[in-house]
């Protein structure tokens, strides 16, 4: 008995075949009707398509034969795999590889045998569809072409497992980058709104420093004695009703459309852009009014919490800004620069807690939807000439509202 050569490819035809996952598999009907078609369209009692794996060949479909396989080194289809074309055995006990082979000598006694290779999309033999019969027969021709024929049925169903198996791949990789997607989503609405996040994901690779100069208006809101109220808890504490603070205030700024610039210690401060709605100024006051409004709940747990309550004010101021990304190629992020950003710091300081201040300029823009309790001019840090400013009782987005000395603003409407 002569012992079927290694192919050259070996490494690389066994990862082919382990990577369809058909080893060891069920018997599947697509597979079965091939054999069984065999034997009837050649008259012969054995029929079967093997996988050839390093030490073995296993059936994955077969008519006439009482085992699942045999070892590859007795095997004829090591042989077939071996060659380019069809491998036909006329008389196994007259060819001097076979003659002594266990499968002439035993069960299933082939003196038979006719077998092409069958390969996968990248051309690596891994399987063969064989026939036998237990007595030597001439296999003229044209049924060699036959049975070539049939073998390319059963190459294609093999195909085909390779390319369910790599569309099931690319399903589970899509899933993957989706899952991946949405989840560097919402990293980053944690520092910006969905909005921004969904434009820096459409934009991957196309991110550029630079901005332009256009209407916004700048929230700036800090807490009123948060240092010494820091120094007098413990520092878990503190953290704590800080973050309390702060989660508040984002679900109300994302619900008003406004994109956080940045947290400074306690303070945000917040952009509303003209080139996402053009009522911003309205937008940011409506807004304020209703952090104002929310610290409400916020200090009802700090006070549950045995910590006292929290205070914070807020300035407000409307007018041209560069806003885009600024930074560097390492590091940017989407801000406002300008004396706009710098006033609505200057009116931040002034406030109170509980108060809302803004500028003149933000004024003009929502005087019809706002009641003013009050107004103060005032000389600021970086400005020649005094500027107005006005306290902010309660916008046409809120009912009631109730400013700092008590006062109620009446005929307020709820959007």
């Amino acid at each position: 008995m002569v012992e079927a050569p290694i192919p050259a490819n070996e490494t690389e035809r066994l990862a082919a075949l382990y990577s369809l996952h058909i080893l060891d598999t069920p018997p599947e009907a697509r597979f079965d009707r091939v054999t069984q078609l065999a034997t009837r369209l050649f008259g012969v009692p054995i029929a079967y398509i093997s996988m050839v794996d390093a030490n073995r060949q296993w059936y994955k479909s077969s008519c006439g034969l009482n085992s699942t396989g045999s070892a590859r080194n007795i095997s004829f289809c090591g042989h077939t795999i071996a060659q380019e074309g069809p491998l036909i055995i006329p008389d196994t006990l007259a060819d001097e590889r076979f003659h002594d082979n266990p499968l002439v000598l035993e069960d299933p006694k082939l003196r038979f045998y006719a077998g092409c290779p069958l390969q996968t999309a990248s051309g690596h033999k891994v399987a063969t569809l064989c026939i036998g019969d237990r007595a030597p027969r001439a296999f003229p021709l044209n049924e060699v072409a036959a049975l070539q024929s049939l073998a390319a049925i059963a190459e294609d169903q093999i195909n085909l497992i390779d390319s369910i198996a790599l569309q099931s791949q690319l399903v589970s990789a899509k899933r993957q980058v989706d899952e991946m997607n949405d989840f560097i989503r919402k990293a980053l609405g944690c520092y910006a709104t969905e909005e921004v996040a969904d434009s820096v994901m459409r934009n991957a690779g196309q991110l550029s420093l630079g901005g332009e100069k256009r209407p916004v208006s700048i929230l700036l809101s800090d807490l009123r004695g948060f240092t010494p109220f820091s120094e007098k808890f413990a520092p878990e504490t503190v953290v704590e009703v800080l973050n309390r603070y702060l989660d508040v205030m984002v679900g109300v700024i994302h619900r008003h459309g406004g994109i956080i610039d940045s947290f400074i210690g306690d303070g945000i401060l917040v952009i509303f852009d003209s080139l996402r709605f053009a009522d911003h100024a309205k937008r940011s006051v409506d807004c304020a009014v209703a952090m104002q409004r929310a610290m409400r709940d916020v200090n009802l747990l700090n006070v549950a919490q045995g910590v006292g309550e929290i205070e914070m004010g807020i300035g407000i101021n409307s007018g041209e800004a560069v806003v885009g990304n600024i930074g560097s190629q390492k590091r940017m992020k989407y801000s406002a620069i300008g004396q706009t950003v710098n006033l609505a710091a200057r009116i931040e300081s002034l406030t109170i807690g509980g108060q809302i201040l803004i500028s003149d300029t933000t004024l003009e823009q929502v005087r019809e939807a706002v009641c003013i309790d009050g107004q103060l001019r005032v000389k600021v840090k970086g400005m020649t000439a005094p500027i107005q400013i006005y306290e902010v009782s309660c916008t046409s987005a809120s009912r009631a509202y109730h400013s700092v000395d008590g006062r109620t603003c009446e005929n307020a409407t709820v959007e």
